[in-house]
């Protein structure tokens, strides 16, 4: 008579293999599927500007802010040389779309390209890189003086409404340009244009500053409705391919 044992010990490992198998076949095709990489959260467009170097005060560039879950409580928006650029505030178009608008001032503490940042409530973050190179131009505004308020001034009224200042321009250079703020490390402001103006009563002038083939003169600008508790850097700029030219600086 035969022993069946090895072909019943064979069968055996056989069976509990196909188990094995099918068991990992069956755990492989309940594993989800990796998940796709997900859509930026904040998107900016576009994501680089560039200013011509050839325009003595460019015009400002829109960029239009998408966000796939609505803004929150608003965007922040922090430029990283404030001397260099501007952006206005963030207004909602839509609940899911905003624009902003990104002002050309100088050739910038450093040259070059510096960056706009957005940043809602989420935590998303979105960049624009903007470039302003130097021109070589010679300037025609060639220093300034903040007057009223006086140069470090604390305790400025946040409804001051206009800035004073001693303007220098190359002789025979009519009054131009515009005020421009940053506002704290990152944020800006932007003024009305410069115009001619009379210090008011009592106002202590500056010390003026000897310039060769220069003349100087009082010129003001309106400002918005600032921010308390605040520090404010004033900035006159008529040409944005020239490093900048700082006024003053002042706290509310």
């Amino acid at each position: 008579m035969h022993d069946l044992r090895p072909i019943e010990n064979f069968s055996r490992i056989s069976l509990a293999v196909a188990i094995l198998f099918a068991a990992a076949c069956s755990s492989g095709s309940d594993s989800p599927s990796p998940s796709p990489t997900p859509a930026p959260l904040l998107v900016a467009n576009p994501t680089n500007i560039t200013f011509a170097s050839s325009d003595f005060i460019s015009s400002p560039q829109p960029v239009a802010i998408t966000s796939a879950g609505g803004f929150g409580s608003g965007l922040n928006v922090s430029v990283g040389d404030p001397t260099q650029f501007g952006a206005s505030l963030a207004l909602p178009t839509q609940s899911t779309t905003a624009s902003l608008s990104i002002f050309p001032i100088s050739s910038g503490l450093m040259g070059g390209t510096s960056s706009v940042s957005l940043g809602d409530s989420f935590g998303s973050i979105a960049t624009v890189t903007v470039t302003q190179g130097a021109c070589g131009r010679p300037a025609s505004l060639l220093a300034a003086q903040q007057a009223v308020p006086a140069n470090a001034a604390t305790g400025v009224s946040t409804a001051v409404g206009k800035l004073y200042f001693v303007a220098y321009y190359y002789n025979g250079t009519p009054i131009s340009g515009r005020l421009h703020l940053a506002v704290g490390a990152h944020g800006t402001l932007e003024g009305g244009p410069l115009v001619a103006a009379t210090l008011p009563p009592g106002t202590a002038l500056p010390t003026p500053i000897p310039l060769l083939d220069a003349s100087d003169t009082i010129v003001s600008a309106t400002v918005p409705t600032l921010l308390p508790g605040q520090q404010y850097r004033t900035q006159l700029y008529n040409d944005t391919c020239q490093p900048p030219l700082i006024g003053g600086s002042f706290s509310t």
